[in-house]
């Protein structure tokens, strides 16, 4: 008897580990995961991820350097799924990645496949653009998943609030919260402070600012920076003797890495509107482990995170008031301590794992019976 196929529409091979976790859990109710991609112009390969998975690598390079570019990948992309699937009797059940991988699904949709969509990143919300112009994108994505969709998978409610101008179909929120994990946070034990910055490494994720917090904080104050992102702003940066660069490793050698620095700093630009409801998965691995947080208090998240003695916050562009914190905590870590106790006591409270598994489970079991 033919496994039933779960064929993942990507836009990329980087590995994602929520992506990587949602295979994991089709494949233990009964799914085989395929993963679908095509390559990137100037992305590694990362085809070692994927050594549990099936793959099919399409024939064309992803382009998003200009709109232009952009666009005409999303209509490759749609040309390459509709050819290879439209009429492959045993391709069923796809579980396309945020809006391009969607949109990409149109013509399997009229041939009967049913198309499951996980919703990490609101399209409409991910770009710094004028709110006239995020309200006619995130109709066209709201209008999109109500067409394309057979069902959504959210991370958090506030994300479909963001594109609610349709009623979407069998809508479910499951938070971008990973399997479990032995590690736990032992610190760093040296005088000086190690500041981590982890996944995607982009300006508006804090990197913007690390050249002037530098300037602004003692020479024992040190910055980790392990994951992908933008080559430029990356290159510049790790040629400053205080400044490592660990390129992508897999989530377990991450939290590793997470669990003997002083503190995470997980920062997003309040410029970019789905940056304010932020649901990093770094954050629930550092609770995970108990790793203290640093977060900008622009991100709704961070509120409840504070009132817990999980993190510490500072405005995004406030790089004085992030320096004079980072320069009281290589005084006294304490602090860190503190905070590091608080979340491994109360870490059950914010993240019920029995709860989360229930829920993604009853998912694909729920999908694997259609």
């Amino acid at each position: 008897m033919l496994k039933k196929k779960l064929f993942i529409i990507n836009t990329s091979d980087f590995p994602d580990n929520v992506i990587l976790s949602h295979a994991n859990y089709a494949k233990e109710v009964g799914f085989e995961p395929v993963f679908v991609f095509p390559s990137r112009l100037s992305s590694i390969n990362y085809i070692k991820f994927y050594n549990r998975y099936e793959y099919i690598r399409l024939n064309f390079n992803f382009n998003n350097s200009s709109y232009l570019n952009y666009f005409l990948s999303i209509a490759k992309l749609t040309f390459y799924i509709s050819y290879i699937f439209f009429f492959k009797p045993n391709a069923k059940h796809f579980l396309a990645i945020d809006f391009p991988g969607t949109i990409s699904c149109v013509f399997l949709k009229l041939s009967g496949k049913l198309i499951h969509s996980l919703i990490n990143d609101n399209f409409s919300a991910r770009y710094n653009i004028p709110y006239s112009i995020f309200i006619v994108l995130s109709f066209f994505e709201s209008l999109t998943y109500r067409i394309i969709s057979n069902s959504c998978i959210f991370p958090d409610k506030t994300r479909y609030k963001l594109i609610k101008f349709f009623s979407l179909k069998n809508i479910f929120f499951i938070n971008n919260i990973l399997s479990d994990t032995k590690i736990k946070y032992v610190g760093n034990k040296k005088k000086n402070l190690i500041v981590m910055f982890c996944g995607l490494l982009i300006p508006s994720r804090g990197l913007e600012l690390l050249l002037d917090i530098i300037k602004l904080t003692t020479k024992n104050i040190e910055f980790l920076l392990v994951g992908e992102g933008d080559k430029d702003i990356i290159n510049s940066l790790k040629i400053n003797k205080r400044i490592k660069y660990i390129s992508y490793v897999s989530r377990h050698k991450n939290l590793k890495l997470m669990s003997t620095v002083d503190i995470n700093f997980a920062f997003y630009s309040p410029k970019i509107l789905i940056n304010q409801f932020a649901i990093p998965q770094k954050i629930y691995d550092s609770i995970m482990i108990g790793c203290p947080l640093f977060i900008n208090s622009e991100v709704k998240m961070s509120k409840k995170l504070l009132k817990l003695n999980f993190c510490f916050t500072e405005k995004y562009f406030d790089i004085f008031s992030i320096s004079k914190k980072l320069n009281e905590l290589v005084k006294n870590k304490d602090q860190l301590r503190k905070i590091s106790k608080s979340i491994i006591a109360n870490s059950r409270n914010y993240i019920n794992r029995n709860k989360l598994e229930i829920s993604v489970l009853n998912f694909y079991k729920r999908i694997f019976e259609l």
